[in-house]
């Protein structure tokens, strides 16, 4: 690791909208290691810059994306899920959407989960009657990922892989944030997206009331994993310029039920009380920052720009 370089050079345009005009706007550090934050005057996007090198980066990514040190059981992740129902929720919103917006009449549904993670929202869409295929590139995850699926992800890159098929539904569930080329990323998803399919997307929000109000990362600012932080402008100006139109939004805030727990470290009755207070609490402040577009992260759900000719078919 000693001889693999960590910074590529600076770049000069804004990643998702192309202007010009950016400037630093903040730093992190981890590890000893400096990482600048900037961020672009006309879409609001944030992004790390310079940029981390890809083999840099494929040093963390090979065992994890979610930030582990060291492998986690299939009854681990199971466990966290039921104690705060996450990756479970996100993942019937977001394919439940998808397909409410793809055509009644289509039949075998295809779908590819970029970035699948421990596999919920694999199983998700498998539950919706899709016909699936994942790629991830993190043993750690796969190895989950296998129990909860019954067969293992393609374990590369997207960008590695050759894909000859179309598909109808494409799931990209916390992955934009984390590469280096989101518009290289989503202009390939389009070629293999079906005319009237729909890619489905979940992110951080820059613009959320952690990092606008309390200067707190909030999810969106995670270095170095994180190499991008998009607002909503920037992530709809990024999909239109990728050949998307957005036809679906949702601001997504949720505040996990265990962090005062942890937090007093509380276990048995006390934990499940606790848990149920914060889960109870934060349903209105949510349902209003959501609103201000402060909410904690973004779901989008966009369709390929057709030519009338693609219309007509």
């Amino acid at each position: 690791m000693a001889n693999i370089r960590i910074f590529s050079p600076l770049i000069k345009t804004c990643i998702a909208c192309g202007s010009p005009e950016i400037s630093v706007w903040g730093e992190r550090e981890k590890e000893g290691i400096k990482f600048d934050i900037w961020k672009c005057k006309t879409c609001g996007c944030g992004f790390l810059n310079p940029r981390p090198t890809r083999e840099w980066l494929e040093t963390i990514y090979s065992k994890s994306g979610h930030g582990l040190t060291a492998p986690i059981s299939f009854d681990e992740v199971l466990a966290a899920e039921r104690e705060y129902p996450n990756a479970t929720v996100d993942a019937a919103r977001l394919v439940g959407c998808a397909k409410e917006l793809l055509p009644e009449e289509k039949e075998g549904l295809t779908a590819l989960d970029i970035g699948s993670g421990y596999g919920f929202f694999t199983a998700a869409t498998l539950r919706a009657g899709f016909s699936v295929t994942a790629v991830n590139p993190s043993v750690w995850e796969n190895n989950v990922f296998q129990q909860m699926n019954a067969f293992r992800p393609i374990e590369s890159f997207f960008e590695d892989v050759d894909f000859t098929q179309q598909f109808d539904l494409v799931i990209l569930s916390q992955v934009l944030e984390h590469i280096e080329n989101p518009l290289g990323m989503l202009s390939r998803v389009r070629s293999i997206l079906s005319p009237h399919g729909i890619v489905a997307i979940a992110v951080p929000n820059f613009d959320s009331y952690w990092v606008k109000i309390f200067k707190r990362d909030g999810g969106a600012i995670w270095v170095p994993e994180h190499l991008n932080c998009f607002s909503k402008k920037s992530l709809i100006m990024l999909l239109s310029r990728a050949g998307f139109d957005v036809v679906r939004y949702q601001a997504i805030s949720r505040f996990p039920y265990f962090y005062l727990s942890n937090r007093f470290h509380l276990n048995g009755l006390p934990r499940i009380i606790c848990n149920h207070f914060v889960k109870l609490c934060q349903d209105i402040p949510h349902r209003i920052v959501n609103s201000i577009g402060l909410g904690g992260g973004h779901n989008v759900w966009a369709k390929p720009r057709l030519n009338s000719e693609q219309e007509r078919m």
